[in-house]
Parts: C-alpha cells; structure tokens; sequence
C-alpha cells in the first residue's frame, strides 16, 4: 500500500469509529432516562383514566339533576345484549338514594375518583350531601356505574313453542332459543334484565294473545308462561275429549282396525300407543282391580268431562301454538253382566291439537294413560 492510500484509510476508519462511537453514547444516554418516561407514561395514564371517570360521574349526575335520561342506559355497566332501556334505568333511579339530587340547584360540586386500573370508588359532594358510587371499565375501555342491584342476570322466559312474545311492546326474537327434543318450550334468556315488572304478550297463531305482568326476581330464574285458554273455547275441547273417548270406544266394540282410527290423532302420534288403547287398555278397563265373581264390564261411555284446576294453574293451557294441555274430570257410566249400573269418576290429562283443515281437535298426546283403563272402580277422584 502506498503512502497515500495508507492516509486515506486511516482517516476513513477514524470518522466510522467516532460515528460508531457517537450513536453508542446516544442510546446510552436514553437507556438512563428510560425509567423516568415509563413513569412519567404511567403517571399520565392514571390521570387520563381518572379524569374519564370522574367525568363519567359528572354526566351521570347531570342526568339525573336535569331529568334528561336520554342515553343514561349506556352509562351503566351492563352485561352484553342487557334488555335494560333508559326508562327502566330512570325508573330504578327514581327509587334509589341519588334521587333527590333531582331538580336541586348545584352550588358545590366535587368528586373523589380512587386508584384502580378496572374499578374505582367514587365519592360525589353535592351541596352539603354526600354519595357513593363504583365504577368499573367495560370492554370498550368505558368507564360506566356500576349498579347490580338495578337487574337481575340470566333471566329466562320458557313460551310455548311456535308462538311468539313481546316484552313491553318489544320483540325479544335475538334472545329466543328455539324448542328441542328434550325441551319442548322456547327458552328466551335475558342477560340482564332490571327487577321492574315487565308486561309480557303471547301470540298463538290460532288461539290469539295472551296477556301476563311478570316481575323477574332473581338470578338464572326460569319462569313458565302460562296461557290460560277462555272458558268458552276449554268447554268445547272438553266436549270433543268426550266425543273422541266415546268414539274410540265404539270402533274398539266394534273390532274397527287400527288404520281406521288414526283419524283421531296428530298425524305425529306414536302408532304403537294407538295399538295398546284399542288391543290392551280396553280390555283391562272391562275387568276390575279385584273381581272375585269374575263380573265383566261394558257399555263404558264417557258422559262428562268437566274442568280441573290446581294451584290456579288452568284447565286448559297452551301447550305449543296450535295445542292445549287439558286437566280435566271425567265420569264413565257402565254396566255388568250381573245387569248393575256403575259410575266412575276420575281425574286426567291430555293434550289435544287442533286441526285446521279439518275445524276439530285432535289427540297429540296421552300424557296419562289409566284415561283408558282406569279400572279402580272402588274409588271415585270426584
């Protein structure tokens, strides 16, 4: 290498090692004061969140001092979907201590926010009075009041399938968790709603509406909705009970085959339990528990069926949108062969569907069987 190549390589490599040199020294230098920024990150985040809360506070106050309650339902912490309006919060407000701060003129007014990174207490001065209030930062990074005494979680309606409901004039389809096999209601489930009474609306597509006030109490609280059908309309399918009875009796006297019968039930109905009423129960209902004479019976018909409630809970409720379960007594007139006369009065269920094409009601389900061979003459429910 050359004299003045040597020169200029040296100078070259002495400018990169004060470059180097240099840059090293910088990011030392904010590697020091490193600890001072996070803290000085973290006090400004503290301070934001504070003031977010207390300026939640602030409009929540204002709310309920102007009586201006548009919009006060998104200031409180809610579970996802809650069915909690501005009217229901207004409403629980009303019956809560912050109420009388309503209309008063505000000469003082201060608030207290505590340390905490997703919960805070606050501590509002108003004139000479003084309140509590718990905030809690939602999944927006919101800060909202916290007020779980105003609702109840994870509420359910159970309806009868196929209808539909409104809840204070709402629809509540998005909360609505269709029938199954195993569950033969609609299950509505609320993931909050608030402990006000609610009026509840049923619509069946043949029996009409049907209205109930509900006041939810608890939580995982499932309520049944009971649809009471009109006395006029449970007497008619109390007659066609009888009717059906009476009928099947006849075609059985008669040996009428099964085929021929079916006309009585729901196209769905179990064929096999049609085959045990007109081959099995019958026959039983013709022989008592106890006969020592060995007396048969016969000529059973059903001369009454009349409405049996318990617990004010309905003759004949809406079981599904076009069925109604019936609770009814019954009176079976018969004879022997001794040429006595009997009467047999006894307690059942049944539930009945409605067959539009053919205007008349159907058996869709034998929820007690000793309907057709209750052979305990010795002993009357009635």
């Amino acid at each position: 290498m050359n004299r003045k190549k040597a020169i200029i390589y040296l100078c070259s490599l002495a400018i990169a090692t004060a470059a180097f040199s240099a840059g090293c020294t910088r990011l030392s230098e904010g590697s020091e004061n490193s600890d001072v920024s996070f803290e000085a990150n973290a006090e400004n985040l503290e301070e934001g969140s504070v003031a977010k809360a207390e300026n939640c506070v602030k409009n929540f106050i204002n709310a309920i001092n102007t009586q201006n309650f548009d919009g006060i339902a998104d200031m409180i912490y809610l579970p996802e979907n809650a069915f909690v309006s501005d009217k229901n919060v207004e409403w629980y407000l009303q019956r809560s201590g912050v109420s009388d701060i309503t209309g008063v003129k505000i000469k003082n007014f201060d608030v207290e926010i505590s340390d905490g990174a997703l919960t805070k207490d606050a501590t509002v001065y108003i004139n000479k009075s003084g309140y509590q209030l718990s905030l809690a930062m939602d999944t927006d990074n919101q800060w909202k009041i916290v007020m779980n005494d105003m609702f109840v979680e994870n509420w359910s309606l159970k309806v009868p399938k196929g209808c539909t409901i409104t809840v204070d004039g709402v629809d509540v389809d998005q909360y609505k968790i269709p029938a199954t096999a195993i569950d033969v209601y609609d299950t509505y489930t609320f993931p909050a709603i608030t402990k006000q009474s609610v009026q509840v609306d049923t619509k069946s597509s043949l029996f009409g509406s049907f209205t109930q006030t509900i006041t939810p109490s608890a939580d995982s609280e499932t309520v049944p909705l009971i649809c009471k059908i009109n006395d006029a309309e449970t007497t008619n399918i109390l007659r066609q009970i009888q009717n059906v009875w009476n009928a099947l009796y006849t075609d059985y006297t008669n040996g009428v085959d099964i085929e021929s019968v079916k006309k009585y039930f729901t196209d769905d109905f179990d064929n096999s339990v049609i085959t045990d009423i007109m081959f099995n129960y019958f026959q039983a209902l013709e022989k008592p528990a106890e006969s020592e004479d060995q007396v048969s019976y016969s000529n059973f018909y059903m001369k009454e069926a009349i409405p049996w409630t318990t617990n004010n809970y309905g003759c004949a409720i809406l079981n599904t949108s076009d069925s109604v379960l019936v609770n009814f007594g019954y009176r079976l007139d018969f004879t022997s062969t001794n040429g006595g006369s009997y009467t047999l009065k006894k307690i059942s269920q049944i539930t009945m569907a409605y067959d539009s094409a053919e205007s008349t009601y159907k058996i869709k389900q034998v929820n007690d069987p000793k309907l057709f061979y209750n052979n305990d003459y010795t002993l009357n429910d009635y």
